[in-house]
């Protein structure tokens, strides 16, 4: 998918909405890899109108997917351009890694085979897309800024962001994450369809786990706000609660799969809007006792095995995410997240094996 070579390139194609820049703007280059696909298109959009940078934060864009992929790309480019983002400042569509990796401050990692069917295997992912990580790892090792934020995803997500970090050693392993945001939306997107209140009103909804069918949404412990007073869900549920929570489970694990049913196509702008609030808490910080989860690096909190990407529940401060200590859980919780650790062991070492080295 990406090779690094200095040869032949081709000049990409540059937006005609270059302005002059002052000194006071901090313009921030942004990559999206994969930028002919469904969920790239609306990224790019919502990134463009400051969704996931805020609303003054001026930006370039940067485009890459493969050579054969450059007309859907420049597709893209010309849609930006015409909608008329006032934050938009370049737009730069290219298949060439050395120009789209070049000076990046943020990176939305899409690029790599999809799951277009209910019956695709996740190792059949995994045989496809470790070396396109190991290689976008190598590109931002090379290219990027140091300080440079990465979201991943791509599937399965969580093992393709360790394999990415693995090859981009110049860039904190703090710095990268997989998407754990979308699974966290559906879920309250859920609860807040039962409790007929709006989504802004739930928090401290957790995910636990794996992207993957051992991902373990856990609603003991979020809150709901109905006429200015928080109260647990499980407060007002009541009895109703071990069936609901059973019954959220098990709809978040099947959201994909019905979506894939009912489209023909995996989720996309629903996956889009979950990065870019996932991206937008990681700059901004959370409030003082709200937690979201994030796909982070394992210090072996709550018995997870260390090093792998494992979705946890986090507060940011200042750009920073440390994971919420002290949380207490049942049996089933407790299954579910050796269930998951034991999972991402078993990816990451196919991933290694695909990869065929031994320092990844």
């Amino acid at each position: 998918y990406i090779r690094i070579s200095f040869k032949n390139r081709k000049k990409p194609y540059r937006s005609s909405i270059y302005t002059i820049m002052s000194k006071e703007e901090q313009i921030i280059r942004v990559l999206i890899t994969g930028a002919a696909g469904q969920v790239a298109y609306s990224l790019a959009g919502l990134i463009a109108c400051g969704m996931a940078f805020g609303p003054k934060q001026p930006l370039i864009l940067n485009l890459l997917d493969l050579p054969e992929k450059t007309g859907a790309m420049e597709g893209l480019r010309m849609e930006l351009i015409d909608s008329a983002c006032p934050l938009l400042r370049d737009v730069i569509a290219t298949s060439d890694p050395v120009v789209a990796f070049q000076d990046i401050s943020y990176a939305f990692l899409l690029g790599g085979e999809r799951r277009r069917q209910i019956d695709m295997k996740r190792y059949d992912l995994i045989a496809s897309n470790a070396r396109i990580f190991k290689d976008q790892g190598l590109c931002l090792d090379a290219f990027a800024r140091k300080d440079c934020k990465v979201v991943v995803l791509t599937e399965p997500s969580n093992t393709m962001c360790y394999i990415c970090a693995e090859y981009a050693p110049s860039i904190p392993r703090e710095n990268f994450t997989a998407n754990a945001r979308l699974d966290y939306n559906r879920a309250v997107g859920q609860i807040a369809s039962k409790l007929k209140v709006s989504t802004a009103n739930i928090r401290n909804m957790i995910i636990w786990g794996n992207h993957s069918d051992s991902m373990h949404p856990d609603c003991s412990v979020a809150s709901v706000v109905i006429n200015n007073k928080s109260q647990r869900v499980s407060e007002i549920l009541g009895e109703e609660m071990i069936y609901f929570r059973t019954q959220l489970s098990e709809s978040i694990v099947k959201r994909g799969n019905e979506i894939i049913t009912a489209r023909g196509l995996s989720s996309g702008w629903s996956a889009a809007k979950a990065v870019c609030d996932q991206m937008r808490d990681w700059i901004t910080g959370t409030p003082q006792g709200i937690m979201v989860p994030m796909t982070v690096v394992s210090d072996g909190s709550y018995g997870t095995p260390k090093e792998i990407f494992f979705t946890f529940p986090v507060e940011i401060q200042r750009g920073r995410w440390s994971i919420v200590r002290g949380i207490k859980m049942d049996e089933v919780s407790r299954s579910k997240i050796d269930s998951s650790g034991k999972e991402l062991m078993q990816e990451k070492m196919a991933a290694v094996a695909e990869i065929g080295e031994g320092n990844a």
